[in-house]
């Protein structure tokens, strides 16, 4: 029979049947080919179709579980709150040790859970004792141990009762493994009564020195949002400097590297520049 003399429909049933022959063949093919391939081929074979006829067909039982993967963002905003969140119990304030006009002295960072803390020792000038206001809620009395003039730093220790007659709770901060980077966002707390905030980023590292032991981290946060042993912490919620009268010394708006903040039995009872 000549193809010329087919009719219209007959031509179409030809296609058709050519094409289910050759899907034939073609499926014959590939399982010879998966037979003789490799294990590894062929779990990589099936992964794809199992894929395949879980989007083809959603709603099968046997189709596999898929995992999906989501990009979230994070807001800069968002890491700032919540790293002052985390540094916040850490933070007390410090008054002078006078019931009837108790002067303020500055903030002070607790570094140990036996309740050590850091604080400006020129803030604290030559008292030897202070009061601790434990978030606003208890007081309890402190000693200066030790001092550390070169770096600026004073450490107290606390009663082991406050004033209030009970035992107080201690937060240690977490003290960054890390030098900040130039550029880096980073976070002071400061207010008297009140917790502030300033946000600010790292402007330039100054060396350490003859007169000063520790590098100084200098940012451009204003100077009327630092006081005497105001934080420095990163956006992870790490102390990474803390403000003492030597660091200010090298920049008004910089801040003594916490790796210097020692234990207190490894800092002398007292130091100097000779």
């Amino acid at each position: 029979m000549d193809i010329e003399q087919l009719s219209r429909s007959q031509v179409l049933l030809l296609g058709l049947l050519v094409s289910f022959v050759t899907s034939i063949a073609t499926g014959i093919v590939t399982v010879s080919l998966m037979d003789q391939a490799p294990p590894v081929v062929a779990q990589t074979v099936n992964r794809v179709i199992e894929r395949t006829v879980q989007q083809v067909v959603p709603n099968q039982s046997a189709a596999a579980v898929v995992t999906q993967e989501k990009t979230i963002v994070v807001k800069e905003s968002e890491l700032v709150s919540q790293a002052v969140t985390r540094v916040s119990p850490s933070i007390v304030r410090l008054y002078s040790n006078d019931s009837q006009n108790p002067v303020f002295l500055g903030l002070g960072i607790i570094v140990e859970a036996s309740g050590t803390i850091a604080a400006d020792s020129a803030g604290l000038g030559d008292a030897g004792d202070a009061v601790v206001d434990i978030s606003g809620s208890s007081h309890v009395r402190a000693f200066v141990t030790s001092r550390d003039e070169k770096n600026g730093i004073a450490y107290l220790s606390p009663a082991s009762t406050t004033i209030e007659g009970k035992t107080p709770a201690w937060t240690p901060i977490s003290i960054a493994t890390h030098s900040p980077m130039l550029g880096e966002s980073i976070v002071t707390l400061s207010g008297k009564t009140i917790a502030r905030v300033a946000e600010g980023i790292v402007t330039s590292i100054i060396p350490a020195s003859p007169t000063l032991g520790a590098k100084v981290i200098d940012t451009d946060i204003t100077e009327t949002s630092i006081m005497a042993g105001s934080p420095l912490i990163d956006t992870n919620g790490s102390l990474v400097g803390i403000s003492t009268g030597a660091g200010r010394q090298s920049s008004p708006s910089g801040f003594v590297t916490a790796s210097v903040i020692m234990k207190p039995s490894e800092v002398p009872a007292s130091t100097s520049d000779e």
